[in-house]
């Protein structure tokens, strides 16, 4: 809700979607967020992995204050 001008915040069913992090889920209550950094105006297009791959680092903020936001709101629970 902080971010909320900023984000597109879309539900997607259960899955386990990384390599290692599907174990952590399955010991405790996990949250994996996926942010979008593809940008095609820059040429950013490429996908993980892929040689070219890069990162439209004007976003990088919004995926710290996620993740700082997140940590704040469960030391406070």
């Amino acid at each position: 809700e902080a971010l909320s001008p900023y984000l597109e915040v879309v539900e997607a069913p259960r899955e386990l979607v990384a390599e290692d992090f599907s174990f952590y889920s399955r010991i405790a209550p996990a949250l994996f967020i996926l942010l979008g950094i593809r940008n095609e105006e820059k040429g950013i297009v490429y996908p993980h992995h892929h040689p070219r791959f890069n990162v439209d680092e004007d976003v990088l903020w919004m995926g710290s204050a996620t993740h700082a936001i997140l940590a704040k709101r469960f030391l406070e629970s």
